[in-house]
């Protein structure tokens, strides 16, 4: 795996789950529990989590968590991104993609995002320190996701993003 280090900012695609939290809607990772700001640029950090038996003994005795800025080069962290549209085959669906979440009121959706600060390149695209959203894919949703279109325009009012509806307005500048 070839890796090298980019200072940004540069533009790249990634997909978010969309949801309702209460009364307000967020954009947040698909594969953890990150909920990105709404005002703010979000920013990347890391903890080690290793699952060792050293790492708990560490733990145990009261030990701080090892941690390093964030994205570093053997390293997992950072805000990952696709440097193309075809690196991620949900990027590669008919604007009317949206996917059941576990619950009733999550949405999977495509997007554009600007990474800058310290962004490291690899095969298939980046991990970045900052990200902040700036184009998310709209279509109509299928009919048994409740309030689809209510939560994308809330999700652009709130998140100062642009709305498109068709996979190649992705590419074009934001």
């Amino acid at each position: 795996m070839t890796s090298s280090l980019i200072i940004g900012p540069l533009q790249a695609y990634r997909c978010w789950r969309m949801e309702w939290q209460g009364k307000l809607p967020v954009l947040g990772s698909l594969y953890h529990s990150t909920v990105w700001p709404p005002a703010n640029p979000l920013r990347a950090t890391c903890e080690k989590r290793p699952s060792s038996l050293a790492a708990w003994i560490r733990r145990r005795f009261f030990r701080p968590l090892e941690t390093h800025a964030a994205p570093a080069w053997k390293c997992e962290c950072g805000i990952y991104a696709f440097a193309g549209l075809q690196e991620d085959a949900a990027l590669e669906l008919p604007p009317q993609f949206y996917q059941r979440g576990p619950f009733d009121r999550v949405i999977r959706v495509a997007g554009v995002v600007q990474l800058w600060g310290r962004v490291v390149q690899h095969r298939h695209g980046y991990r970045a320190e900052y990200a902040r959203p700036l184009k998310v894919l709209a279509g109509p949703p299928p009919t048994r996701i409740r309030d689809a279109e209510d939560l994308l325009d809330a999700i652009a009012e709130r998140y100062a993003i642009q709305l498109v509806t068709r996979v190649e307005d992705l590419a074009r500048a934001a």
